[in-house]
Parts: structure tokens; C-alpha cells; sequence
């Protein structure tokens, strides 16, 4: 089923697989989400053996990779932890292609070589409290100062934001009676720390590794040299980025899924009851046999949008039918593998139950599974 994948990402997805297997073991990764401890070391990892840099153009240090690489690593991660997966899309991803997208040279230059040697994270700032899915009707605002703007707001919740170095965030620099609300948000590079930025952690009970933060803004100044793309036109920029990080998440989804899948399959064959496995009741072996049938078809639609988005730009019908699609077929994974499990994968330290529980937070990111249908039916003319 590897049938978009070339022989390098396969090399990619074996070496990935090797890395977490030695450094990251269920145990770890357990110690980690229990003592809610930041992966540091898993990023600066990551940046040594230059996989931050996939994203990045050749000209500023990186590997110039694709979207279906990006794919590959992040599922293969995603197998792991979500928590080390949020960090790398967070981390490198929206960095790397807001840049890309609407950044100048000099942008470019200043910050992604520093993605490329781990030392800059970044963080995408766009949710409220009181607008999460209505993007546009964002409180937060930037106003004109002297050689800059002053930001006022709170953002959340965000992923890693506490721990980046630079933050993506997008705030309301105008109003325009008559016209779509989405005109008047901009972008802007908010580094951290910076006067006035402070942070709330948000308590969940999955990704706690990550940090999610609530992010005040209490009249934060940058200069006119932070500003991302056109001042008023950030939505149709943030739009753009989307594809990306949306088929990143439906990777990571996968990975998680396709981890629980094999989780169970693995108990089944070594539960006994009745005085045999519970994998040769059928009640238990096709959930799971449907599970991986479609996963296997979330799969392929990932990876046939990636490669279109590669080939051809932007495609956020493909990016929304993808996620909405692994998301859910996520959720349906997780349920079966859980329910093979019993009351073992029901215990607080069970992986069945943090599996179940980050794939739910990650149908929550990036746009709900309603937002996705809503995108797809404005595609295809019902809207």
C-alpha cells in the first residue's frame, strides 16, 4: 500500500522507526506524558540528523522535501506519540511553510536556517477562547505604533507556544463594513520571550508532553519587519498553510490509529479465554480487520493529497477530505482496539486509552471534522 512512497522515504520511514524504537520506548514515552515533561531532546534529535530541515529550501540549509515526506515522518511519529508528532508540526512545520508562503528574503533568511539547526521553534497563534472554529471573529488586535504595531489579545488554545522561540500570530488590524470579515487579519512574528507575552498552561488529558497554552498578549510591540505577508490579508495566507498542516494531522492520526490496531492484534493473540486466544472470536478479530481496512483507504487518500499538493499547490478540498476522513476512520481504530483490550486498556496508564484520547484532541486541531465538511461542500458547490 506504500504506492506513493519512493525508495528514500521508505529509507526515511525505517530510519524514523529505528530512532523511536531505541530512544523513545512505550516506558518513556509513558514517564514522559505522567511527568508532563517537554521532549526537548526529542527536537534537537530531530535537527541532528536533519530532519527539521526537511521542509526547508535547499538555499537556507534544509532538505527542500515534500508534503508526502512530511507525511511519512510525521505518521511514523505519530505511531509513537502525538505529543512528539504536535512538536514537530508545530515546531518546523508552520514555520517553514508560512515562510514559504508569504515571508520575505530577508525573513527567510533569518529564520529558517535556525528551524533547520533546532535552535527556533515556532507555534501558530490563531485560536480564541470565544472564536475557536469562527477564525474571523478573532478579538485579539495589532495597532499601529510608531515603526511597528502593539498586539492585545488572547490566543488559545495553542500548542508548544510556551516553548517556541517564534510565534505566528494572526490578530485584527482593520475592519471593512460591507465586506467578508476575513479581510482585516494579519500576520506577524512574535518572538518569545517578549515584553508583555505571558502564558497559561491548559490542562488536557492527552498531549500533555506538548504544553498547550492560553497566550496574553498585553501590548506586545514589533517592528514593521515582523509583519507575515500583507497587512489585512493574513486569512488567505493562513488558508494556504492549511493543506499542509492539515495532512499532516491526518498522517499523525493514522499513525496512532495504526499503532492501536496493532496494539490489539498483538493482546488478541495473547489473551486467552474460553481456552484459546479471543483473536479466533470473530467478535474480536473483525472490528479490528475493519479497522485496518480503513485505515489502509485514510492511507492512501493522505497520500494521494500530498502528492497533489506537491504537484499542482494548494488543494484544500483533497487536504479537508483527508483529515475529516483519517480522523474519524482514527477514532473508529482507536474504539475497536480499546474494546479488545477491556478493562485492561481502560487503566489510566493503559497506551489504548491514550491512543483513543489523542486521536479525539487531534480531530479537535486544524479544524473540527463539521469545519472539514463544511470546506468540501463549499468545493463542490453546495455552499
Amino acid at each position: 500500500m506504500d504506492v506513493y512512497l519512493t525508495p528514500q522515504q521508505l529509507d526515511l520511514r525505517s530510519d524514523v522507526r529505528a530512532f523511536l524504537d531505541e530512544h523513545y520506548p512505550p516506558e518513556r514515552i509513558l514517564q514522559m506524558e505522567n511527568d508532563e515533561e517537554y521532549p526537548d531532546d526529542f527536537y534537537r534529535e530531530c535537527a541532528a540528523r536533519g530532519w527539521t530541515g526537511i521542509p526547508v529550501p535547499h538555499e537556507q540549509g534544509g532538505s527542500d522535501g515534500s508534503v508526502v515526506d512530511l507525511c511519512v515522518f510525521v505518521e511514523e511519529v505519530g505511531k509513537t506519540s502525538i505529543s512528539l508528532a504536535t512538536l514537530y508540526i508545530t515546531g518546523t512545520i508552520f514555520g517553514s511553510h508560512a515562510l514559504h508562503i508569504c515571508g520575505t528574503r530577508a525573513q527567510a533568511d533569518a529564520y529558517l536556517p535556525a528551524i533547520v539547526s533546532g535552535d527556533k521553534r515556532f507555534a501558530l497563534s490563531m485560536s480564541e477562547p470565544g472564536a475557536g472554529s469562527d477564525f474571523a471573529g478573532m478579538e485579539a488586535t495589532a495597532e499601529r505604533v510608531d515603526g511597528g504595531w502593539r498586539i492585545n489579545g488572547v490566543k488559545g488554545p495553542i500548542s508548544g507556544a510556551e516553548r517556541a522561540e517564534v510565534i505566528i500570530t494572526a490578530a485584527r488590524t482593520g475592519t471593512f463594513p460591507g465586506q467578508s470579515r476575513q479581510k482585516g487579519i494579519s500576520l506577524f512574528l512574535v518572538d518569545n520571550p517578549s515584553p508583555g507575552l505571558s502564558f497559561e498552561q491548559r490542562k488536557f488529558p492527552a498531549m500533555k508532553a506538548l504544553m498547550v497554552n492560553n497566550v496574553t498578549y498585553d501590548d506586545v510591540i514589533v517592528s514593521d519587519d515582523a509583519v507575515l505577508g500583507e497587512i489585512d490579508g493574513g486569512f488567505l495566507n493562513l488558508a494556504k498553510l492549511m493543506d499542509p498542516e492539515r495532512l499532516a494531522n491526518a498522517a499523525q492520526a493514522i499513525g496512532v490509529a495504526q499503532a492501536a490496531i496493532d496494539d490489539g492484534v498483538r493482546y488478541a493473540r495473547e489473551r486467552e479465554q474460553y481456552g484459546k486466544p479471543i483473536a479466533r472470536f470473530q467478535a474480536v478479530s473483525h472490528p479490528l480487520a475493519e479497522a485496518q481496512a480503513e485505515v489502509a483507504a485514510a492511507r492512501l487518500l493522505i497520500y494521494a493529497a500530498a502528492h497533489k499538493r506537491d504537484v499542482e499547490g494548494p488543494c484544500p478540498m483533497e487536504a479537508s477530505m483527508a483529515k475529516m476522513l483519517a480522523n474519524n476512520v482514527a477514532g473508529r481504530a482507536t474504539n475497536a482496539a480499546l474494546q479488545v483490550a477491556g478493562a485492561t486498556g481502560w487503566e489510566a496508564d493503559s497506551p489504548f486509552l491514550r491512543r483513543t484520547l489523542e486521536v479525539r484532541g487531534c480531530e479537535l486541531g486544524g479544524g473540527t471534522s463539521q469545519i472539514q465538511r463544511n470546506i468540501i461542500a463549499r468545493h463542490m458547490g453546495l455552499r
